[in-house]
């Protein structure tokens, strides 16, 4: 989630319970008090859900930088592997042609 959103969107709660706290202590000033008690609440709530949020974003640009370099890495591997097994029967057929006593399937 881009910083700039978040700080709009915290100021913009901030602003609008800001305006309804002046408006409650105008009309019903007895109230103001519980709804003080809820404008902070939903603050910290907005600011939570912001900070969980950047930081998933941020491990999800982590987990895929890592598969990407794992990925490359494994198949190269895989490939390496492949190309020994292989070479390894093909000498292995060889030896067996030679001696006349290696009997290899594959």
């Amino acid at each position: 989630m881009n910083k700039t959103v978040m700080f709009v969107t915290f100021a913009a709660l901030a602003a609008v319970g800001l305006a309804g706290s002046v408006l409650l202590l105008i009309v019903r000033p007895e109230s103001l008090s519980s709804f003080t008690t809820l404008l902070i609440t939903v603050l910290g709530l907005a600011t939570t859900a912001a900070g969980t949020f950047y930081a998933l974003g941020k491990t999800n640009e982590k987990l895929d930088k890592v598969d990407k370099q794992t990925n490359g890495t494994l198949s190269a591997l895989r490939e390496e592997n492949d190309r020994l097994t292989r070479e390894n029967v093909e000498l292995a057929k060889l030896a067996g042609a030679v001696t006349g006593s290696i009997d290899v399937v594959g």
